[in-house]
């Protein structure tokens, strides 16, 4: 049996590629073959030119960046190339014929339903594929909490047309169920899906000691950074997309711009503490048993207060310069109840392919 999965594969982006990994992995480990198909979502895609025309003063920068994010893409390759079996390249039009090579097709996880992000490209509910029963979701991610008046047609059509759905989020789940009417599993991301040990088999030999890991930081982040190590006596390893040119105060720390996703997972790891507003850098923080602190973006914040409300860590959660350290986190209360939703997950992903594959 090949399943295929489709996501966001050629982003330039730690938990966009650690989930697709860990998905595959997973099909694999369930005894199945499975490649990820090479679509090139061109609004995915813009956003990690490395060099950027749109204005002089853009390209400027970004030649001033170039060759730490040409190190950066060389490093996302090699890890693709090491651990993920990728399609070749694949069009629109293409993906019809090649779509008959599947027993099933996978979309998720990360936010493939977010039209924000993907221009609204149904391709991601799998519209290419004639038969519904092979059209499955496994953690797909809206993202945002409402879909706008003009695009709820496109939303019902599309998820209507799904086979087994499961979301990664309840408030996905509710959008399912208020769009179409049709009720969606709330499953885990599939960086759930591998243990703590399987992941620290990918992980080069961290040299680091003594540090905060930081990471897609909000507003209070980087500041609170600096008064918590300050406090702590600790370092700061700041993985970082690009160097603040208007405020030379943003640059804090030891920055790291072109980590490999190994690399991050390293780093993050070793971490003595994580302050982050990441989605997947708070998922790994609870595999890899970190003490952290999430700052929650605005508008696309849902799916990481949904993660804490899962575990009842709502308490990690800051808005403001100053950390408050009193909430201990009961880590055998949560490693039970991830071991338990990880098999809930599992048999909802088993239970989905099968649906597929057995007529």
């Amino acid at each position: 049996m090949k399943i295929a999965t489709l996501t966001f594969q050629r982003a330039l982006n730690y938990g966009a590629i650690l989930q697709c990994y860990s998905l595959q992995k997973t099909i694999k480990d369930l005894g199945y073959d499975s490649e990820v198909l090479d679509y090139d979502c061109k609004m995915i895609s813009k956003g990690y030119k490395i060099l950027i025309t749109d204005s002089l003063a853009a390209f400027i920068k970004s030649l001033l960046f170039f060759p730490m994010f040409y190190k950066k893409k060389q490093n996302f390759a090699s890890f693709i190339k090491r651990f993920i079996s990728v399609s070749k390249e694949v069009s629109y039009p293409e993906l019809v014929n090649a779509s008959s090579g599947y027993d099933a097709v996978i979309t998720g996880s990360d936010q493939v339903w977010n039209y924000k992000l993907t221009g609204s490209d149904s391709t991601y509910f799998l519209d290419f594929i004639p038969e519904q029963r092979k059209r499955l979701s496994y953690a797909a991610s809206f993202g945002i909490k409402d879909i706008p008046a003009k695009l709820q047609e496109f939303y019902q059509r599309n998820i209507s047309g799904m086979g087994y759905i499961s979301v990664r989020e309840q408030t996905g789940a509710d959008l399912v169920e208020k769009i179409c009417g049709r009720k969606a599993e709330v499953v885990l991301d599939p960086v759930f899906l591998q243990s703590a040990e399987e992941w620290q088999r990918l992980m080069p030999e961290n040299k680091e000691k003594n540090y905060i890991f930081v990471y897609m930081p909000g507003k209070n982040t980087l500041k609170a950074a600096q008064l918590l190590a300050k406090a702590k006596k600790l370092k700061i390893i700041y993985c970082a997309y690009g160097y603040s040119l208007r405020n030379m105060r943003e640059n804090i720390g030891d920055m790291r711009l072109s980590l490999g996703p190994d690399e991050f997972l390293t780093l993050l790891n070793g971490a003595d503490y994580v302050l982050t507003g990441s989605f997947h850098a708070t998922a790994f923080s609870l595999i890899f048993h970190k003490d952290f602190f999430v700052e929650v973006p605005e508008n696309v914040g849902s799916r990481i207060t949904d993660l804490l409300k899962m575990f009842d860590l709502e308490k990690r959660i800051f808005n403001s310069e100053l950390l408050s350290e009193d909430s201990d986190i009961d880590w055998s209360q949560i490693t039970e109840k991830m071991d338990r939703l990880r098999q809930n997950s599992l048999s909802s992903l088993q239970k989905s392919i099968k649906a597929a594959v057995h007529v």
